[in-house]
């Protein structure tokens, strides 16, 4: 009976010893830190959205709905190329958060569909050498809290980090398009950005542009066609210009394009007024560079007002524009100082809070 008794008690001892292994295993699992999934991004939705991306008409007084992007979508997190590129085809609405940086040594080209939002986490949203285009499909993107790099070797005419050419409601905001260093008298010919073709209703803000050699065209690239007049639609509020040699804010054709509470710094061309461009320029500031004479390249075949911006813009060779973007929107404006001051301090992404210009 003694001997059965200290059997009886060994395996029961060792069933103890077995059962605490497997409470501290569960433990240690359970405790472990996640990796993906978890990454902390600035869920604003639509806050701080103005402009023909919002809540606007068009000339005939025709209302349209407001950008949403992914609005009330799965959230799914990416962190490789792959993943990126599935989450954002199609017509699915996703809100795609980027939570580890991704790169790529050569150029890579993702399609986006329709109903989405691409926003970087506030740890990590560097895109390097990944380069974003419409198609047929494109519609409702918000791009936002990103960070857009690319090699200085990725220089032709049609390397373009974004590159949207249908659909209509797009809002880029909070964006960095970082750029490379450049020669004037280099051959580059790679732009930051390009809006044109059929896509429309716009809304560019709080973003940043820098060092590149060419920066935004917005509009159907080439004149003499007058089947785009009409489109695009833009809105381009409180962002931030550095170190564009030339088209900072940008080459303007054929649309309408609201160019409000921006700063531009060391260019030598700012706007350059393209054909049947309706362009109305409130309070902009222009540092560096405007003592060139360079903040209008004006070629006589569009038409341009200013108002409150510093310098003042008063001898344009276009004739004035007597469109007015209050009829399409509602908006505020704040003085050009101010929108000095603040692209400085809040255009681009962001480690941090978002904040949104007014």
């Amino acid at each position: 009976m003694k001997g059965q008794i200290t059997k009886d008690g060994d395996i029961l001892k060792k069933f103890s010893l077995l059962l605490l292994a497997v409470t501290l295993l569960l433990l240690t699992v359970s405790t472990a830190p996640a990796t993906y999934g978890a990454a902390s991004f600035p869920n604003t939705g639509t806050n701080g959205l103005t402009g023909f991306a919002g809540n606007a008409k068009n000339e005939n007084g025709v209302s349209k709905a407001a950008t949403t992007g992914g609005r009330n979508g799965q959230v799914v997190y990416v962190s490789n190329l792959n993943d990126l590129r599935t989450h954002m085809a199609g017509s699915t609405a996703k809100i795609v958060v980027v939570e580890q940086n991704i790169s790529s040594s050569s150029l890579q080209k993702v399609e986006f569909g329709s109903n989405k939002t691409l926003v970087g986490s506030f740890d990590r949203h560097t895109l390097t050498n990944i380069h974003f285009r419409s198609t047929s499909g494109s519609s409702n993107v918000i791009f936002q809290n990103l960070t857009f790099n690319h090699s200085a070797n990725i220089n032709a005419n049609d390397d373009i980090q974004m590159y949207i050419t249908s659909g209509s409601n797009y809002w880029i905001d909070h964006v960095t398009f970082s750029g490379h260093s450049y020669s004037s008298g280099g051959s580059d010919l790679d732009k930051l950005l390009y809006i044109g073709d059929r896509a429309d209703y716009i809304t560019i803000s709080n973003s940043k542009f820098a060092n590149h050699k060419y920066g935004i065209i917005l509009g159907h690239p080439n004149d003499g066609n007058s089947s785009y007049n009409g489109v695009p639609h833009v809105t381009m509020s409180n962002n931030y210009f550095e170190n564009l040699y030339v088209r900072g804010p940008g080459l303007m054709r054929y649309g309408f394009f609201h160019i409000k509470n921006n700063y531009a710094n060391n260019f030598n061309q700012a706007i350059t007024i393209g054909e049947k461009a309706r362009i109305y320029s409130e309070n902009n500031y222009f540092g560096a560079g405007a003592e060139k004479g360079g903040i209008l390249d004006d070629k006589g075949k569009g038409e341009f007002t200013d108002t409150g911006s510093t310098p003042a813009l008063n001898s344009p060779v276009s004739p004035k524009t007597n469109w007015r973007p209050s009829n399409n929107y509602s908006y505020q404006v704040e003085s050009a100082a101010y929108a000095r001051e603040f692209v400085t301090k809040y255009a681009g992404s962001s480690n941090t809070t978002l904040v949104f210009g007014k």
